[in-house]
């Protein structure tokens, strides 16, 4: 049996963060959790020390990459994925390589999502019950 794997997802807007939601509450060992912007996830962080954050970069009062270095301090084994649609590869490279995460677009969530999340878990979560 393994410890489901705990994922937070982090996007101001309601309708994006619930579609994540759904997508990865298919997979049946992962708890799904979602903060509505930068601060709430800071808090959800300290209170569930997620494997994984799935994060927006654009957001209001505290973007995605201020958020990520946030979290670095606050959980250091805590992976984060940066999801966004405003970005070229080159700048998406720049994000990633300065704050240590990995980054797909929002129009990509849907095939690649999920195996970017599993690629970033520790093995002990992908054993089968």
């Amino acid at each position: 049996m393994s410890i489901p794997a705990t994922i937070l997802v982090v996007d101001n807007r309601r309708f994006l963060r619930h579609c994540v939601c759904s997508l990865l509450a298919e997979q049946s060992d992962w708890d799904v959790y979602e903060a509505e912007n930068g601060e709430v996830a800071l808090d959800r962080i300290q209170e569930l020390k997620p494997d994984v954050v799935v994060l927006a970069v654009m957001m209001p009062e505290m973007n995605g990459p201020e958020a990520a270095s946030k979290i670095r301090k606050l959980s250091p084994e805590t992976r984060v994925i940066f999801m966004s649609s405003h970005y070229t590869p080159q700048e998406a490279a720049v994000i990633t390589r300065l704050f240590g995460g990995k980054f797909v677009q929002k129009s990509d969530l849907g095939s690649e999502l999920i195996p970017t999340i599993s690629r970033l878990l520790p093995p002990e979560s992908h054993a089968l019950s």
